[in-house]
């Protein structure tokens, strides 16, 4: 009886973040770039680092085209850890594609968001 009231008061060892299984992508004008990292952050499914969305959107503006720049995170899913990269290919001048990297859970989600975004912006 013990052992059980002392582990029930223990604090819980950190869980490590689940590893990155799928990915998803879409092609952005650099202007929004920040604003859709921005509607990704206030989903409540998620938690990144604070400041994601701006420093993100910030850097892509100074990726020379043909070129990539790579932002590895630790974030929450659904109150679970995950690892999540976010990869920008500047294919055109100011049009980069963001690639997302993460398990099939928070894929899906940022899918959903995606879709969200293009419809809102008419594309």
């Amino acid at each position: 009886m013990l052992k059980f009231v002392t582990e029930l008061f223990k604090p819980n060892a950190p869980k490590a973040p689940l590893p990155i299984t799928s990915e998803t992508s879409m092609n952005f004008d650099s202007l929004e770039v920040a604003p859709f990292l921005t509607q990704l952050a206030n989903n409540s499914r998620f938690a990144f680092p604070e400041d994601i969305a701006r420093s993100i959107g910030t850097a892509v503006g100074d990726i020379p085209v043909e070129d990539t720049k790579r932002w590895k995170i630790t974030a929450d899913f659904d109150g679970q850890p995950i690892l999540m990269e976010i990869e920008a290919f500047m294919d055109d001048v100011d049009a980069p594609d963001l690639y997302f990297f993460s398990t099939q859970a928070a894929i899906s989600e940022i899918e959903r968001e995606l879709e969200a975004f293009a419809e809102a912006i008419g594309t």
